[in-house]
């Protein structure tokens, strides 16, 4: 009888254990409100896509991807912008309350395609300028505005390049600056680009993305984890090819 007892009670650990492993392994909410969250992470676009396969035996996703129209993210507005992540895990309760938390992810991506527009008003918005104007200048960008420098307002003109170092950071290089018609030695000019840098800066974000391509084409930019731009980005989700609703 004791045995008996003991083999009934070994059996209800052994169901007891392999319910909580299942229970762990289950996705921790639905992907409504997966992609809720992202919306919300996103500045709410009016349109945001998700789709994202749960991995139960690795208890993570072995990929998410969003699409969105419209996003902002650190008050720059995207127009497109796709995301993949892959081997992602995320605070179960944190999703339920509303809050993105990655806990672990083996890969991550991004692309996204940002009007000059969009850029002129972030520039705006962002920093000491006013009246930004963006446009290209070959190989390079030009920026014109005003800015307050040394406690003036002053009429600015910057040739430069934006670069990136595969972290989620945005910089630019100026190759020439002129101020209120004078050119200034590049000392100065090295001095202006420290105060303005890094123009983006996404570190603190929830998901780190490396940044290897912010590269002016035409009206827009684009911003990519890709460093070659010839072929889609399917590493980024499959840009430019849209995820299904």
């Amino acid at each position: 009888m004791v045995r008996a007892l003991r083999v009934v009670a070994m059996i209800g650990c052994l169901l007891a254990a392999g319910g909580a492993a299942y229970g762990a392994a289950a996705p921790p909410v639905d992907q409504a409100a997966l992609q809720d969250v992202f919306g919300r992470l996103l500045g709410s676009p009016p349109v945001v896509r998700l789709a994202a396969v749960f991995d139960p035996q690795a208890g993570d996703y072995e990929r998410v991807n969003v699409y969105a129209e419209h996003a902002a993210i650190q008050g720059l507005r995207v127009d497109q912008l796709w995301i993949r992540l892959l081997g992602a895990s995320f605070d179960a309760a944190q999703l339920r309350q509303g809050t993105l938390k990655v806990l672990a992810v083996r890969d991550s991506a991004v692309y996204g395609r940002v009007a000059t527009s969009s850029v002129e008003e972030f520039l705006n918005h962002e920093s000491a300028v006013r009246d930004a104007k963006v446009s290209e200048a070959g190989d390079a960008t030009a920026v014109q505005g005003t800015v307050v420098y040394q406690g003036l307002p002053t009429h600015v003109q910057m040739r430069g390049v934006f670069q990136v170092y595969g972290q989620p950071e945005v910089f630019f290089h100026i190759q020439s600056l002129v101020v209120d018609s004078v050119p200034m030695p590049a000392a100065v000019a090295g001095q202006f680009e420290r105060q303005i840098n890094p123009i983006l800066d996404l570190r603190g974000w929830p998901v780190a993305f490396p940044l290897r391509t912010f590269r002016q084409t035409g009206d827009a930019f684009v911003l990519s984890s890709q460093a070659d731009l010839s072929q889609p980005c399917d590493a980024c989700g499959g840009a430019p090819v849209q995820l299904k609703p």
